[in-house]
């Protein structure tokens, strides 16, 4: 079995690295890189293959639904992390449009 190339995207330094401890205890996914900033994030899509995104939403400059509006297709699945509850509607809402 293929393992699933992952990326890991949050500006926030501490969320950023927790998240990859827990990824890195799932079996079978492979961390293929880490951003902080969004763009940084499209760019490495760009550059390899990126199987599933773990991305933050509340970020500056650019947020995670507008950054999922610009993913290259095919693109990678997303989940959408955060630790506001207040952003599920926006990131289903921005799911839903992006499909």
């Amino acid at each position: 079995m293929q393992p699933i190339r992952t990326l890991l995207v949050d500006d926030e330094y501490l969320a950023l690295q927790l998240l990859a401890s827990y990824a890195a205890q799932v079996p079978g996914l492979e961390i293929v890189g880490k951003a902080r900033l969004p763009l940084q994030a499209l760019e490495i899509i760009r550059e390899q293959t990126v199987d599933l995104l773990f991305l933050d939403i509340q970020m500056p400059v650019l947020n995670g639904s507008q950054l999922v509006k610009l993913l290259p297709q095919p693109a990678p699945l997303v989940v959408f992390t955060t630790a506001y509850s207040d952003y599920a509607i926006e990131a289903l809402t921005s799911y839903r449009d992006w499909e």
